[in-house]
């Protein structure tokens, strides 16, 4: 992203979520979440912060991924971003497994993020700010 780029509000709580999640802090990243967070992820909807928490939990060895944010788009209570989902091998960091180009879709509620979804199709995500 561009240096000189300052983040809204609640760009900067997507941005916070994305460095904690990179970074398996998962007290900061509990702090990004509202209450009634909902977690739309691919084994299925998970509803709260226990099971955020649970789903931002990663196991340690084999491949890990990180997350690039390449952009921030916003409109009003949503923000998508574009993402590219790098896989590593925890054992030798320097070999890069692969490379998904994504989205993440944010929705915001009182400041925290209320609902988060991953897109495989960045079109798709980007059709929710219309």
């Amino acid at each position: 992203m561009n240096r000189d780029f300052v983040p809204s509000p609640n760009e900067a709580v997507a941005l916070s979520f994305v460095d904690s999640f990179n970074h398996r802090d998962l007290g900061a990243f509990v702090a990004t979440l509202h209450p009634e967070v909902e977690i739309h992820a691919g084994r299925g909807l998970r509803k709260g912060i226990e099971a955020a928490r649970d789903w931002g939990t990663r196991a340690p060895g084999g491949v890990q991924q990180r997350i690039v944010v390449e952009e921030l788009r916003e409109r009003g209570d949503i923000v998508v971003a574009l993402i590219l989902r790098e896989w590593w091998w925890e054992d030798d960091p320097g070999e890069q497994a692969g490379t998904d180009v994504m989205a993440w879709l944010f929705e915001f509620r009182d400041g925290q993020i209320a609902s988060w979804r991953s897109f495989d199709d960045r079109d798709e995500a980007l059709a929710a700010l219309s």
